[in-house]
Order: structure tokens, then sequence, then C-alpha cells
């Protein structure tokens, strides 16, 4: 037998099969580090690493029989078959060279097996990171349990919440920025995998053992800090936790001036990569080096912008929060995440009070902010998402775009799902919006925006007590905020219940008077008959929102039935149709406005203009309850009873909580005594 292995070691010799394979190993090395430096940058998709080191490895065999088989010489190719004798001795004595080389190839051939099974993705992990690229499909899939045990991928650690540790409340924004900013940095590792930020900052106030967490997280580490600020100076602790026993794998002090905050971020960061002994591409190198700012001051003022912008829907918390990215940006022209968080709260104050002028800024901000990111902010993709959702229409794919692009780079960004969940609520993809914002709960069962948004999809979708159910639980996490208490009122005032409606309401005021209270209670008064505390309502919502179309509608319609007040009722409809058409030369699809501006314009006697809108709102809204009443209203207006009966009866068929309003409107009154009228308003 060892003669034969010597015999065949010879052969393999003399056909240079050796040397062959060496220069294929050396080559095919060559040729991946090359591919994993330039692969990502150049924008190729992950298979084609995959398949390029599969194409190597089933090279590698090829190379060597073609060696075997076939001898090159000054007289060309040709086939060289063994003819063995079984002797020994006849093998060609062994060369330095040929040690050499089979000493190099076993080397080579050990790198490139370790390679591949470090390059090679896992077939599961490719399919969640394509699952990740679609975020309709990760929305529609029901939420995994909590890994029951710590079976964590290796190179997976969680950021919790950094602690404060200054003693001063108003400071919380600054240590929870910091545990943010690192956790950014470390997910921009791709070697790494690191539980999203609505994972683990839910466990800020959460004093369960750490290995408890890493399990609850699904993570192998555990990343956990604290800050104390004192004028300006630093102190951040951090500390790297091993989950699977919870020992401290590393800890480390930073004592540095304020200014230094940005390289204290990037030092943890790259302390937990170097404790992991993790080999980083260029690009991860790259990354981890990245700043929001480099300026400390424009950065600080970013935090408490963010703070405030995350905080509350009112009116002056957003103006607030606008005033410091204004600052942060004059300190930081080129701050982009400032740009997009002006962007965002501009958006809120057009959504509040219907302000042309708030969504001009709005979308000047957003725009600035595209132009200036590099291409990595979700904040910035989110935020210009929002922007072309309220442009409506042809804007709705561009819309999806960047909202698509938001959770590819971060895909348990709740408000990116939120925001995605709204635009498939205006396409009137009802299904797919409901599971985004059931998504958006089960990603942050805490975050009060996620519930808030699902109740208004509910109400919005006339399921009023699911609506009411999401609110309580929006107002329980957040008992400070007016809107979730307004909407909550709203939404009892569709139920019927309006002594919980009033309660509610009154809720809201107390924490914050805001035109969404005083417009709704002023309809409850408006619907009960009182029209002069309806007018007052209105009055007053006017203070809050003096450009906002609805509010002018309103009191308009109350100023109808009280005397004297004819020429301001009409006065009111002429200002309500003027702001209305404007906020459609925004979103020309937004039906809800283009059904009001029908009522307007009726009131005003410009009944064929006022059907054509309401008949078009009626269209666009697919036949929605409240599109089948404005048109009701119209052609009442226009003298067709039966056909106003007809929108009526198909109303309260789709919708029939619509029957209360329909039996206490007093334009409707007229309509008493027919049958159909009387049959409609009935008992259902």
């Amino acid at each position: 037998m060892s003669g034969y292995i010597a015999q065949f070691a010879s052969e393999l010799r003399r056909r240079n099969v050796f040397r062959v394979v060496t220069v294929y190993t050396i080559t095919a090395w060559v040729v991946l580090q090359v591919a994993e430096v330039t692969f990502e940058p150049l924008g190729f998709p992950p298979w084609m690493m995959r398949w390029l080191i599969l194409i190597v490895i089933i090279g590698f065999p090829v190379a060597a029989l073609l060696a075997w088989v076939v001898n090159l010489s000054s007289k060309g190719l040709a086939l060289d078959l063994p003819l063995w004798d079984g002797d020994a001795d006849s093998a060609r004595p062994r060369s330095k060279a040929d040690l050499f080389y089979t000493g190099l190839l076993v080397l080579l051939i050990g790198g490139v097996t370790y390679s591949a099974i470090v390059w090679l993705p896992d077939p599961d992990a490719d399919s969640v990171s394509q699952e990740a690229a679609d975020p309709t499909t990760m929305a529609l899939t029901a939420p995994q349990p909590e890994n029951p045990t710590n079976m964590a991928p290796p190179n997976s650690i969680a950021v919790l919440a950094f602690k404060n540790f200054d003693g001063q409340e108003d400071s919380d924004y600054f240590a929870l920025g910091l545990g943010e900013e690192i956790l950014n940095l470390l997910a921009g590792v791709r070697e790494l995998s690191v539980a999203a930020r609505t994972s683990s900052f839910r466990f800020r106030d959460d004093d369960r053992d750490v290995r408890e967490l890493a399990q609850l997280l699904a993570v192998r580490y555990v990343l956990e800090g604290s800050v104390r600020q004192n004028q300006d100076r630093i102190r951040v602790t951090g500390q790297l936790i091993d989950g699977s026993n919870g020992y401290h794998m590393w800890s480390d002090v930073y004592d540095r001036p304020l200014t230094d905050i940005f390289a204290v971020q990037q030092e943890i960061a790259a302390a937990v990569v170097n404790e992991l002994q993790i080999a980083l591409s260029v690009d991860s190198e790259q990354k981890l080096q990245q700043t929001p700012t480099e300026n400390i001051d424009a950065y600080i003022y970013y935090l408490q912008g963010q703070n405030r912008l995350n905080s509350s829907y009112d009116a002056d918390v957003m103006n607030t929060a606008i005033g410091l990215f204004a600052q942060a940006i004059e300190i930081d022209p080129t701050f982009s995440r400032a740009f997009s968080g002006m962007c965002e709260a501009y958006l809120r104050l057009y959504e509040i009070g219907n302000n042309i002028s708030s969504f001009e800024q709005a979308q000047a901000a957003c725009e600035e902010a595209g132009r200036l990111d590099a291409g990595l902010n979700t904040e910035t993709f989110v935020a210009l998402g929002k922007l072309y959702r309220f442009r409506g229409g042809d804007w709705y794919a561009r819309a999806e775009e960047m909202l698509n692009q938001a959770i590819a780079i971060s895909p348990d960004n709740v408000d990116a799902f939120i925001e995605l969940g709204e635009l498939r609520a205006e396409q009137r993809r009802v299904d797919e919006a409901e599971a985004l914002f059931h998504r958006a709960v089960d990603l942050k069962r805490n975050y009060w925006k996620a519930h808030e948004a699902l109740a208004s999809f509910y109400y919005t979708n006339e399921q009023y007590q699911k609506s009411v159910d999401s609110f309580e639980v929006a107002t329980s996490l957040a008992p400070d905020v007016a809107s979730g208490f307004a909407g909550k009122g709203a939404a009892y005032t569709m139920l019927g219940q309006m002594d919980q409606a009033s309660l509610a309401y009154d809720r809201s005021l107390d924490l914050k008077p805001s035109r969404q209270a005083y417009t709704n209670i002023g309809l409850s008064y408006y619907y009960a008959g009182n029209f002069e505390d309806a007018g007052r309502m209105q009055q007053k919502a006017l203070e809050y929102a003096p450009d906002d179309h609805r509010v002018w509608g309103r009191l308009a319609e109350s100023y109808r039935f009280v005397p004297g007040r004819e020429l301001q009722s009409q006065n009111a409809y002429e200002r309500a149709a003027e702001l209305a058409e404007e906020n459609l030369g925004i979103n020309e699809s937004d039906w809800r406005t283009r059904g009001l501006l029908a009522t307007y314009l009726a009131q005003v006697n410009r009944i064929e203009a006022a059907l054509n809108e309401a008949h078009r709102a009626v269209e666009e809204s697919r036949q929605n309850s409240e599109a089948l009443y404005y048109l009701a209203l119209v052609l009442l207006k226009a003298g067709d009873e039966a056909g106003a009966l007809d929108a009526l009866e198909l109303a309260v068929a789709n919708d029939p909580q619509y029957r209360q309003f329909i039996a206490s409107d007093p334009d409707l009154a007229v309509l008493a005594g027919d049958e159909r009228f009387d049959l409609l308003i009935g008992p259902g």
C-alpha cells in the first residue's frame, strides 16, 4: 500500500498537480479578497458573493483533474494517462520545491475553507434579509415568540438604553441619545447582528437579570452603560456582558470634555468589536467612523428637538421642536437629521391646522435633508415618505419607495411601519394597513404613537369600539398627551356614548386646549341644537388653527342657525371653500376635503360645482359613509330629496352609526315625516 501511495504522490508531482492547484488557490484567494472589498460598495446583491464562492469551490477539483489528465508542453496539449507499475522505488525523488508547494497548498486550502464558512451566507439569515427587504411581507408575518432558550447567533448584541445619572429628568434625552448613537454605529457593522432599538430600549427601567434580557432579545452579548453630565464634562461608563453566563467581558469609564462625546461613542463601539474579535470589512470600518455632526452644540439641540418631537402631537410642542432643530441647523447647516426632524414637526403642524405655509416649510426641510443625507439616515426616508403621502395620488409610489428604504436600513423601525400603514390606509388597502399598524405595535408595545395610529385607523374605518380600545391603551401609556383623549372622545361620540365622550374631551382640554378638542365639542353642541355654544367652541378652535377650513366650515354651519349671524355664516363658508381648495392643491386625492368643499359650495349657491365635488368624493372614497353624508346634504340643498335619501340610506347601510347624526342634523329636519326618512332613523 505504501508503494502505491508513494507512486501516486510521484505522479502528482510529475504532472505538476501541486503547482496548478497552488496557483489556482492563490488566484481564488485574491479574487475573493477583492470581491469582499468591492462588491458591497459597488451595489452588487449579497447572492453574487455566495455564487462566486460556490464557483471557486467547484473549480478546485476541476483544476486538479485537468492538471492530472492534461499535459501542457512545447508540443501542445496532450492526454497523459497514468501507467503505474506499483514500484515505489520508481517514484521521482521529492524536491524542496515539492515540499514548499505542498505545505503552501495545505495552508491555502485551509484558508479558503475558513473563508467560505465565514462568507457563505446562512440560508435562514438570507431568507430573513429578503423578508426585511419587503416591509409588507414582514408586517403580514406573525411576530415570533420571545426566545425561550438563549440559542443566540454568534456576534449578536443588544444595546440597552443608557441610564442618566446626573439626577435631572430633563436631561434624559442626552443619555438616550448617546445609547442610540452607539447602537446605530454597531448596527452599521454588517458583521454584527444588533437587536433593534425598539426591542432593547423597552427594558430601560427593567431590573431583570442581564441573562434573562439576553434570552428575551435572542442575543449573545449585552452592552449597557450610564451617563453623568456636569456642565461641560461627561462621565460615561460602558460594560459588555456575556448573556449566556452574566460575566463581564469588558468595561471602561470615559471622563471627558463634552466635546469628546462623538469620540466616546466611537471608542465604545470599537471596544465592543475588538472584544468580540470581529474582522471588519473596509465598509464597516468606515461606518464606525461616521458621526451625525461635527458640532457638539448642534447635536445637543438636535437631541432636545427629537425628544420634543416624540413626546406629544401638540402644536406648541411642535413649534418648540422646530426652534431647537433650527438652532442645530444654524450651528451646522449640513446636519441632515436636524432638517428631517424639522420636516416631521412642520408636517404635524399641517395635520393640526391645515396651514399651507406649514406644508411648504416641511417640504423645504425634507428636500434639504434628502440633499444632505448620505443614504443611511432612516429619519430622512421616513420624513420624505410622509411628505409624499401628504401629496397623494401619483406621489404614493415615491412615498412607498422612501419607506421601503427606511425599513431596509432598519427593519424594526416603528415609525416607518406606522407611516407605511398610513400610506396603505389612504390607498384603501385596508387589510395591509391594519397588519402594518399591528406590526408597529408588536415591535414596541409601550410606544403610544403606535397605539394611537392604530386607534385612528380603526376610527376612519368605522370600527369605533376597536378605536376606543386602542385609544385607551394610548392614553394609559401617554396620560399627558391631549390628542389621545380628543381622539377617544370622537370615537365615543360615534358610538353614541356622549357621557364618556364628554369626559374624554374635558380631559383633553385640561391637558392642552387644541383645535381638535374644541371642534369636536362644538359639533356635539351643534347636533344637540345648541348653536350659540357650538359657534363659541369653533371660535376657540380658530385661535389654534386660523387657516383650517374644517373650523371655518363648522363655524359657518353653527352661525347659520343663529339669528343675526347669516352674513357671518356666508363669509365663513367663503373662507372655508377658499382654504379647502388650497389644500386640494397639495393633495387632490383627499376625498374628505373634497366632500367638505362640496358642502361649502352648496351653501354659497354654487350648486353645480358642489354636486361635481360631492360625486367625485363619493367615487374616490369608494362610497364611504362620510362622503355619502356630504353628498346627501348637497343634493338636499339642490332640491333633490329622493337622491338625498338614496345617499343617506347607503351611508347607514355601510355604517349604522351615522343614523344618530342623520336624526339630529338640523339640515335634514325638512325630511321629517317622509316615510323613507322615518324608517331610516328608526330602530335599526
